[in-house]
């Protein structure tokens, strides 16, 4: 009677204890880890009718996942060292839930991958709970084994469902960085935005076209532009046409003035849009950095003279002023100056950089770490 009581409490105190793990875990997951996926969809659905509250969304399935599991194992009577294993439907519905893709943009999503996880999952949980009811389940409940034993088995069994989770839920960098960066934006916080993904060598077009997007709407891009990784010329300035990411491509469009026409390439598009609206500050720096871009250095000065006559080459922003110390420096026919040598000193330690190291790669790595947050990498090394 004594050991009957004690293996009661017992089971309670690990019942709770598996409850409480799967109902943090499952808040965290939803309402920090994959909070900006949520939000991407939620805000997709409610077209932006209503805010998003990452926490309460967090709480919500939470809760609802952590009675479901409780309510199954009312059915299937997982016990002692394996009442973990109750959690696994809540941990693939959770996975499910969060496997949130570009396919809400572009539709076309196949479900039968999760149709198989789900039947292999549903297969896996009744077998394993007939063999423990059935088989085995005297032979376990008459074993010795002490409290500590059952709890770390326990937490053993949710560091499985855990990574199972993770790994199940989509997991691809690029799109949550897109998905963050969006959110951050929105709320307000613009330098969080685009430290979204900044010490990251990668960088898809969506990213650096949602960077864009910040740097011409905050009149930035002339000073900030090349300390993010740019792979896809002056075109990686736009979006796609077609939603592919939490950047809606009308809000660009309309900031710049208009739509590209069909195999309308970035700089044709940003020039026309400019010859349209000579006022619009954010076609006029998209214009300069799409010449930028694509490495027309000399074509970048002249428009600089055609649309800024009578420009202060001190007063422009740092990423033109880069511009145009390589266009003096490696052309006859310009010469810069400006009051302070600054710029020309620490483009001379760049090519006293170039000179001490023979191997191109120790050299790129090492031009990178001193000037990777410039046009004169971008010139010299990137694009």
């Amino acid at each position: 009677m004594m050991r009957n009581k004690e293996e009661k409490r017992l089971q309670r105190i690990v019942a709770y204890m598996c409850a409480t793990i799967f109902a943090l875990f499952s808040f965290l997951f939803v309402a920090v880890y994959q909070s900006p996926l949520i939000e991407a969809f939620y805000n997709h659905v409610a077209t932006g009718k209503l805010n998003f509250n990452g926490y309460l969304w967090g709480g919500i399935m939470s809760v609802a996942l952590t009675l479901l599991a409780v309510w199954l194992n009312r059915l299937v009577k997982f016990r002692r060292e394996w009442t973990a294993m109750a959690y696994l439907p809540s941990a693939l519905l959770l996975a499910f839930m969060t496997d949130i893709d570009r396919s809400v943009y572009t539709g076309g999503k196949s479900y039968l991958p999760w149709i198989v996880i789900f039947s292999v999952g549903i297969i896996v949980y009744l077998a394993i709970s007939f063999v423990l009811r059935r088989m085995l389940y005297e032979k376990i409940k008459n074993l010795a084994m002490s409290a500590n034993r059952i709890i770390w088995r326990n937490l053993i069994l949710f560091v499985f469902l855990f990574c199972l989770t993770g790994t199940l839920s989509n997991g691809e960098e690029n799109f949550k960085r897109e998905a963050l960066a969006m959110s951050r934006y929105k709320s307000g916080d613009t330098e969080g935005a685009l430290a979204v993904g900044n010490r990251s060598l990668d960088a898809s077009r969506e990213l650096s076209a949602i960077r864009a997007y910040i740097l011409a709407e905050k009149g930035m891009m002339g000073e900030r532009l090349f300390e993010y990784p740019q792979y896809y010329g002056a075109d990686g300035l736009l979006p796609y046409e077609m939603q592919t990411s939490p950047l809606v491509p009308d809000s660009v469009f309309a900031l710049l003035g208009g739509r590209p026409k069909e195999g309308e390439r970035g700089v044709e598009f940003f020039k026309r849009m400019l010859d349209a609206a000579p006022d619009n500050k954010a076609a006029l720096d998209c214009y300069l950095s799409a010449l930028l871009l694509e490495k027309q250095v000399i074509g970048f000065e002249e428009e600089l003279q055609r649309l800024c006559a009578g420009y202060n080459p001190d007063s422009l922003p740092k990423h033109y002023r880069e511009a145009l110390v390589v266009l003096s420096e490696f052309s006859n026919d310009y010469k810069l100056t400006l009051k302070s040598d600054t710029l020309f000193t620490q483009f001379g330690k760049l090519r006293e950089i170039e000179r001490k190291y023979d191997d191109a790669l120790v050299r790129n790595n090492y031009v990178r770490k001193e000037f990777g947050r410039t046009y004169w990498w971008y010139f010299l090394y990137g694009g």
